[in-house]
């Protein structure tokens, strides 16, 4: 009989033990939506770029929005070995929420990967590899807390020209 209470005694403890840690699990985490979560790459997301939102990070923090590179998908200017690029930066509000949106230029480096012409600074289509179709991991990084929320993009096979 003591052995079966100081079993459920211990049995107990390990329940309770996970329900307490869990409950401080959720109070850590961050979230991160992308909008619209499965776009076409095109000019329209110039007009209407990707925006992020987010939450669950400190008050003022500021939060780095970045696109992790699948195996294999290469973007112009990073070395073998980087495998991440930087789409948006933002600071969370007083409730830790934040929303941003992509800009012109990090839409045409790193969706489109444009040539930009000397001089003028303009971007050259011609000389354009956007990425591949095809599912991408998104992560929002709070800078002094370190949570991290994460979504995904899909960038979806455009339709084809009549």
């Amino acid at each position: 009989m003591n052995y079966s209470k100081r079993l459920a005694a211990i049995i107990l403890a390990l329940l309770f033990s996970i329900l307490f840690s869990a409950a401080l699990d959720a109070s850590d985490l961050a979230t991160l939506n992308v909008i619209p979560d499965q776009t076409v790459l095109s000019p329209a997301l110039l007009k209407n770029p990707v925006t992020f939102a987010g939450s669950g990070y400190q008050t003022n923090e500021l939060v780095i929005i970045e696109l992790i590179l699948p195996q294999g998908i290469k973007i112009k200017g990073l070395s073998e070995d980087e495998h991440r690029v930087t789409l948006a930066i933002s600071n969370a509000g007083n409730d830790g929420n934040f929303k941003v949106a992509m800009s012109a230029i990090s839409t045409l480096n790193w969706f489109f990967q444009v040539d930009w012409t000397p001089g003028l600074m303009t971007p050259d289509f011609k000389q354009a590899k956007p990425l591949p179709p095809g599912k991408y991991e998104i992560e929002a990084m709070g800078g002094d807390s370190g949570k991290i929320g994460k979504a995904v993009l899909e960038i979806l096979v455009p339709p084809e020209k009549k």
